[in-house]
């Protein structure tokens, strides 16, 4: 009988005869498992110590693989970053659009938007370290947005807000997407930041940095806000969700 080999994992399965038709399923989706496990492991890793310090050893260990196993599904570190940026970008694309779902003007879906974009980062490394890899991988003098699904629904929304009339007169659309792009990413790094040695904040943590992710997002939009968009319905942001204050004040006991 003719041998039919396999390769798999690195290694080569041979079995006198052909193949059965449901081994070939349940091989083929132990090597999906495999394959997300790495990439799964990968974003760890990004996401903990960047993409220089990332090895293929310290990657298939994490994903308690071997090597031969890790390269037989990426044969090199740029090609597992890709696979790793490629799932970010539709991880936050996917949440960005569903957050703008809930209808209301556009200032509010940006305000949703940035909400729900702040949560993905605060639980997925996977997200984390689409925008650190990002961030690290980027070519000079290339934009983030070209790649980027959140910073391009940012912009349109940004767009859309202006075309409503629910900018302040004068607002610049391009440096209020700039702006909202520079805060996630900066709450996305205070997510990284090691607490100081002696325990206290920096001075310009105080108040605005100090809490959940989620919470520091909501200290910046009152902040800015006010900024950007006239009193009246057209600026308001979060029609029947109180804001970080008002949880604050309901849960502050009485005096």
């Amino acid at each position: 009988m003719q041998s039919t080999v396999l390769h798999y994992n690195g290694e080569c399965a041979v079995r006198r005869g052909v193949y059965r038709r449901g081994d070939k399923v349940a091989i083929q989706q132990r090597a999906e498992r495999t394959r997300l496990a790495i990439l799964t492991a990968a974003a760890r890793v990004f996401d903990a110590v960047g993409y220089e310090r990332a090895s293929l050893a310290r990657i298939s260990a994490e994903a308690q693989v071997t090597t031969g196993a890790l390269v037989f599904h990426f044969a090199t570190k740029a090609d597992l970053a890709a696979a790793v940026r490629e799932r970010a970008r539709a991880v936050t694309g996917v949440t960005v659009e569903t957050a703008c779902l809930s209808g209301g003007t556009a200032v509010e879906k940006l305000v949703s938007a940035t909400r729900a974009l702040v949560r993905l980062l605060e639980t997925d490394c996977v997200a984390r370290a689409g925008e650190r890899l990002a961030r690290e991988l980027q070519p000079a003098g290339s934009p983030m947005t070209l790649e980027c699904p959140w910073r391009r629904e940012v912009a349109r929304l940004v767009r859309r807000a202006g075309d409503e009339g629910a900018l302040h007169p004068g607002v610049d659309g391009t440096v209020v997407a700039a702006l909202i792009g520079y805060v996630v990413q900066g709450v996305e790094l205070a997510m990284r930041a090691p607490a100081s040695p002696d325990g206290e904040p920096w001075p310009g943590e105080i108040g605005a940095f100090h809490g959940s992710a989620a919470e520091r997002l909501e200290r910046i939009w009152e902040l800015i806000l006010p900024g950007l968009v006239p009193p009246g319905p057209a600026g308001l942001p979060c029609r029947g969700v109180p804001s970080v204050r008002a949880r604050e004040t309901v849960r502050a006991p009485a005096s």
